[in-house]
């Protein structure tokens, strides 16, 4: 009995070293977190992100970038300038005349006009995808928000369950002291709490990996202390309101209306360039020589010039036959990402549905059941009619159920981010599990694989579409350039 008596002494240390482990770890986890003295809300982390996001500045300024070129598709090409000595003989005499040219190019009417209609709807393009870039931010900021909060839920309820693990710990041993049970539930005790503290530092782990990520969209620094503020986040299974979308604001296809427009005014130019440009050359020439009677005066003149479209056959005719099949690309890929979006806003909605139809099954059915379940397999085990095993297997679906819970909230606010900011191809996911976990069962089948997180793996809601991509084209480089009068 002495013997006995010390290894229960010694299992009673290890349980309280056990917490002091987790108490540690807790602190080393979440005291730089506390430090910070406020914590973010969504739409508070949101507007940082929008704010300071590289991504988003990047685009900016490209945008900007394109804006002062179109000033420049307005404007004439420079003169030419040239001075130099002409007329020197072979041999003999010292005549020679000074040669003083300018020369500048006109493009025919039409073509300058085209050339900055062009660079304008480059321009307006470059704002929508700039605006296209902020809603993948966006939509990427709120599921990294979201995995963070509901990373930290997963943490607390371990917590939760470990209290509960721990008094049931302190029972089974005070059976075991008193002869009313075995060692084994007391074994088992300790070890489920072994499992949920590693579990735990696993969590930790991965909080910490995604505070790194929620500082690298807002572009701090990664050590940059960051909490989220989740108290106010699930106060939409209620809202039943339907978003409403109008195809005609967004940017994705406003931006390939866009690429339409200027595909058009592309085979214009191109069509301009059978028209001859012009070039005007003025020039004077100045005798070296002072000699009054040997010398002839000063003189200038001037002269027109046209470049001729010769090899049209060969240049000209397969540049609009190659601008006409781009134009109907074009219009190919703006008809398909119009369907693509209906298809888009159809399977979003019914994700929204049907993640707010999981939110009352949870609320009104799986959770209290649960409940009830627990609080008999409580009972059942204080009466001692129910195995300290099965007591656990209840605590085990109730803190998964609670969870699967918070993520099918969850699910709701990725659905209505989906349809608000509405992408062609989504980066969005599905939280929740595709059903409940239920009681006695070793694994869940519908869970998915584990993602580090205790619970579903992340999954894609959308429809895995890729948007087509675009050419970004020098409006300059399918304009016949007008020649110099060098020869002149």
């Amino acid at each position: 009995m002495e013997v006995l008596q010390k290894e229960n002494d010694s299992d009673y240390h290890g349980v309280a070293l056990c917490w002091m482990w987790i108490l540690v770890t807790v602190i080393s986890l979440f005291g730089i977190m506390q430090a910070s003295g406020k914590s973010l809300d969504l739409n508070e982390y949101l507007a940082e992100v929008k704010e300071a996001n590289l991504s988003i500045q990047a685009s900016r300024l490209r945008a900007l970038a394109l804006k002062h070129k179109i000033t420049s598709n307005a404007t004439v090409d420079d003169p030419f300038i040239a001075a130099g000595i002409d007329e020197i003989p072979f041999s003999g005499g010292n005549a020679k005349v000074r040669r003083y040219q300018i020369s500048q190019s006109i493009p025919f009417p039409g073509k300058l006009k085209t050339r900055s209609e062009i660079a304008e709807i480059r321009a307006e393009s470059s704002e929508f995808d700039m605006q296209t870039v902020e809603r993948k931010i966006h939509v990427l900021a709120t599921h990294t928000f979201l995995r963070a909060s509901y990373n930290r839920e997963a943490m607390i309820l371990n917590e939760q369950i470990q209290k509960i693990i721990t008094e049931t710990a302190a029972s089974a041993k005070s059976r075991y002291k008193t002869g009313d049970t075995s060692h084994h539930d007391w074994l088992l005790a300790k070890l489920e709490l072994s499992l949920l503290n590693v579990e735990f530092l696993r969590l930790g782990r991965m909080q910490k990996t995604l505070a790194v990520l929620l500082n690298e969209l807002r572009a701090m620094n990664p050590d940059s202390p960051i909490e989220v503020n989740y108290q106010n986040l699930i106060k939409i299974e209620n809202d039943s309101k339907e978003i409403q979308i109008n195809l005609d604001i967004q940017p994705e296809l406003r931006a390939w209306n866009s690429q339409k427009n200027a595909a058009e005014k592309e085979l214009k130019l191109i069509k301009l360039s059978y028209a001859p440009d012009f070039v005007i050359q003025g020039m004077a020439m100045e005798p070296t020589m002072k000699d009054a009677e040997m010398s002839e005066p000063a003189s200038w003149g001037v002269m027109v010039g046209m470049t001729i479209p010769l090899f049209f056959w060969r240049k000209q005719s397969e540049l609009v036959a190659a601008a006409e099949k781009d134009r109907m690309a074009t219009i190919a890929d703006y008809q398909s990402l119009q369907n693509r979006f209906s298809t888009e806003i159809t399977d979003a909605k019914q994700q929204l549905q049907t993640s707010l139809d999981l939110v009352k099954l949870y609320k009104n059915d799986v959770i209290p059941i649960t409940e009830i379940a627990v609080k008999n397999a409580r009972s059942g085990y204080t009466v001692k009619t129910m195995s300290l095993r099965q007591f656990l297997e209840a605590l085990r679906s109730q803190r998964n159920q609670k969870l699967e819970l918070f993520a099918a909230q969850m699910d709701v606010i990725v659905a209505k981010t989906r349809i608000q900011q509405l992408l062609a191809s989504p980066p969005v996911t599905r939280f929740a599990p595709a059903r409940p976990t239920l009681f006695n069962s070793e694994m869940n089948p519908s869970m998915g694989v584990d993602d580090g997180m205790g619970t579903s793996a992340v999954i894609n809601m959308g429809s895995g579409m890729s948007d087509p991509k675009r050419k970004k084209k020098d409006s300059s480089s399918s304009e016949t350039k007008a020649s110099g009068m060098g020869g002149m």
